[in-house]
């Protein structure tokens, strides 16, 4: 009897200690698609964690693509000298970035040494001219003063037309001199040719200079090489703004939106960040090559990170719309192949919860279950979740 009553006894202690359990543990797992995770406030302040509230809305579908970054057409420039010489020298190689006035190329510029000396011939013939006209002008002064006299009144209107006659050769010379100097300012001293680095007045060194910043694209001379103002020397590319070239099949070309917002992943060594773009052109006509269709987006490149013939992954939005809630891509982290967030389950606390993604697009990502317009998440520092959340089914595991 009293064995009895000692057996029932603990089975209610067991049975009392059981629910004591129960009401601690269950809060903190109710509904979770895994363990709780713990993060002390300075872990999250240091892992940049952000907690916001999700909202309903619509997000386009994209297409992922391979894109090739190609510089703009109108932007590729083909420098030919303003003279006719001998290449001197050559300070650049295709694919080699340089700033706007960077010397290129050097030439021994004989066009220069000729307009020099047309120069020398022209103002030389403009103070004869001038001289001719000072003796004019007093020739037909004395005449006027003396007209009457000593001087007869048809001897005084020769002088006149005489004094025209220099006045005019004066401005005809002075336009000679005018032609020559803006040739030698403006034509060997432009925004691809300087003259500016010569050591003497003799010296007949131009140099071919960048326009702009940006990349040789090639170098179409070499050392020794005649050449003349047909003579395409250097093809410089703007490299500002380049084109992303995506090829993708035609039908998948009629859903893309001209002047949509294109996303392409750029890879570094920090890390990979999203470039947005507009789409400028869609194609028509697929290449007869390939049997693809060009879709061309701008871009930006003020830094100079895109260069012709780079590989990219682009993402193009389609006219397909996706309902569901809207979340940064940082907030949605792969846990065992399955899209998973995190959710706050407390005062530095947080569960993962699984949901399903519809579409993403220009860094966003819909989901279509798993979650519900209000709920709170992680946005930013889900990674720094899932490590501890990692580290933590290891040490069970051992």
């Amino acid at each position: 009897m009293n064995f009895r009553i000692a057996a029932a006894g603990h089975r209610r202690w067991i049975l009392a200690l059981f629910w004591l359990l129960v009401m601690f543990i269950r809060p903190a797992s109710a509904a979770e698609d895994g363990p709780v995770i713990t993060m002390g406030t300075a872990a999250q302040a240091n892992a940049g964690l952000v907690v916001s509230v999700v909202h309903q809305g619509a997000l386009g579908k994209s297409l992922d693509a391979m894109g090739t970054v190609m510089a703009e057409a109108s932007r590729v420039v083909r420098i030919h000298p303003a003279g006719s010489g001998k290449v001197l020298s050559i300070a650049v190689v295709p694919g080699q970035h340089v700033r706007k006035g960077e010397v290129l190329l050097t030439y021994q510029d004989h066009s220069l040494h000729l307009v020099r000396l047309e120069m020398i011939k022209a103002e030389s013939a403009l103070s004869t001219a001038q001289a001719a006209y000072q003796n004019a002008a007093a020739a037909y002064s004395r005449g006027r003063a003396l007209e009457g006299a000593t001087v007869a009144a048809g001897e005084t209107r020769r002088r006149l037309a005489a004094f025209k006659a220099a006045k005019d050769e004066i401005a005809a010379r002075q336009a000679d001199v005018d032609t020559l100097r803006h040739q030698l300012e403006e034509e060997y001293n432009s925004i691809t040719e300087s003259d500016k680095n010569q050591t003497s007045p003799t010296d007949e060194t131009s140099a071919i200079i960048s326009p702009t910043a940006g990349e040789v694209q090639s170098v179409l001379v070499g050392i020794a090489d005649d050449l003349s103002p047909a003579t395409e020397v250097v093809t410089l590319t703007d490299l500002s703004s380049v084109w992303i070239v995506s090829d993708i099949l035609p039908q998948d070309a009629a859903q893309v939106a001209e002047g949509g917002e294109q996303s392409t992943e750029l890879v570094s060594a920090s890390g990979k960040t999203l470039l947005t773009s507009k789409i400028t052109s869609v194609g028509d006509m697929a290449d007869p090559a390939t049997g693809l269709v060009h879709v061309i987006s701008t871009v930006p490149n003020p830094e100079g990170r895109l260069h012709p013939g780079m590989f990219l992954n682009t993402h193009l939005p389609t006219r397909e719309k996706t309902e569901g809630i809207i979340v940064p891509d940082s907030a949605v982290t792969e846990i065992d192949g399955v899209s998973t967030v995190f959710l706050p389950a407390g005062p530095n606390r947080f569960r993962p919860q699984k949901v399903r993604v519809g579409a993403e697009s220009a860094g966003q990502k819909v989901i279509v279950s798993g979650l519900s317009a209000g709920d709170s998440i992680v946005t930013h520092g889900a990674f720094a979740l899932k490590a501890i959340m990692q580290i933590s089914d290891l040490s069970d595991g051992d």
